[in-house]
């Protein structure tokens, strides 16, 4: 499937559409337990070699997780950022001043 969209054959909303049912047939209770059994005494880590502001299957699951577990998964080094529809979206930051005169 990453493959079609990486030749184009589908869209990024067709994509999106396909993975989240073959997330929706998994249990992420124990997606995230495999996770944590795996990976022993450190802290599991969802690797890809996309670009950071780039679309990619990944942010799809590890929003997919945050939703169905209430479990918050960072981003290395982005902390200014939240993910939206297999993107990365910088969040604004906090202002002290309103723009509003």
């Amino acid at each position: 499937m990453i493959n079609s969209l990486k030749k184009k054959i589908i869209s990024e909303e067709r994509f999106i559409v396909l993975y989240n049912e073959q997330l929706s047939e998994l249990d992420p209770k124990n997606v995230f337990e495999h996770l944590s059994c795996i990976t022993g005494n450190f802290e599991p880590v969802m690797m890809c070699h996309c670009g950071k502001t780039k679309f990619c299957h990944r942010h799809i699951a590890a929003q997919w997780l945050e939703d169905n577990l209430g479990v918050r998964i960072t981003e290395h080094e982005v902390p200014y950022f939240e993910r939206k529809n297999g993107y990365l979206i910088k969040k604004k930051a906090p202002s002290l001043f309103n723009d509003k005169g």
